[in-house]
């Protein structure tokens, strides 16, 4: 039986916000939990990569890598294009960065169809991955566009910090954009990552979170703490579920996999 594929994008355009890290911890628990995911690094300052320990795509002319796939200068299987990381109970795979990506959007910006890019490209993955995420650049732009093309929906990591606040402000009428412009179908909205959040949280950090949860059809789906534990499982190139399983952090990026299950 063809397994039904749930694309997500991981997005915000503000960076800083945890957005790589939610990316690869709530793939780790869909992957620790039987699934077979494939992470994809369209942001390229390349974190993803080198949070996962993964090695970069070869650059230059011919090479097989996301950024000539995106141009239609690399035509091969999309199947060269992925890095495998690890195999828990499922299994999780890595399209990794290549330096040439900090040219994609001026190179996506001459092509025709340049929003659908990347959905394009993923069709050759749907019914073989259950769960396919997009860390997204931490940008409005066209390669942002391209994730919300390609996703069914998306997941927003924020901090509780007014910053956070106004750029949700910017991030979902992108979304509405997004929405008619360019798809058939809106896309869902799974909600928000609070990251970062101190503990005991200071009357700031409060009154943030209190107003994220009033956001209507925008749920918070779950809070990770700071701690080191996210960055010691970085430096070793392992998910949170693989590094710390019995944490707290593990179990709300448990949460979260849920949510992304459920819909």
């Amino acid at each position: 039986m063809e397994t039904h594929t749930h694309v997500t994008a991981v997005t915000n355009q503000k960076g800083g916000v945890g957005k790589t890290a939610t990316t690869i911890h709530t793939a780790g628990a869909l992957a620790a939990a039987g699934r077979n995911v494939l992470v994809v690094d369209l942001d390229p300052q390349g974190h993803m990569t080198d949070g996962l320990k993964v090695a970069q795509a070869p650059s230059g002319d011919g090479a097989a890598n996301l950024f000539r796939a995106l141009i239609g200068e690399y035509t091969g299987s999309v199947a060269d294009l992925i890095t495998h990381h690890s195999k828990p109970a499922g299994r999780l795979d890595v399209v990794p960065n290549a330096l040439e990506m900090f040219v994609a959007v001026r190179e996506l910006d001459k092509q025709r169809a340049r929003e659908h890019r990347l959905e394009r490209l993923l069709t050759a993955v749907r019914g073989i991955y259950d769960h396919v995420l997009i860390d997204a650049p931490p940008s409005l732009d066209i390669l942002t566009d391209n994730a919300l093309a390609a996703a069914d929906g998306v997941l927003i990591p924020v901090q509780a910090e007014d910053s956070s606040l106004k750029a949700l402000r910017l991030l979902l009428p992108q979304i509405a954009a997004v929405d008619t412009e360019l798809r058939a179908t809106p896309l869902r909205l799974h909600g928000l990552v609070v990251n970062l959040l101190r503990r005991p949280m200071n009357k700031l950090a409060e009154s943030v979170v209190e107003q994220l949860a009033l956001l209507e059809d925008l749920p918070i789906v779950g809070t990770v703490p700071l701690s080191v534990t996210v960055t010691e499982a970085w430096r070793y190139g392992r998910t949170i579920e693989d590094y710390a399983p019995d944490s707290e952090h593990a179990g709300v990026y448990r949460t979260i996999a849920k949510a992304l299950e459920s819909a």
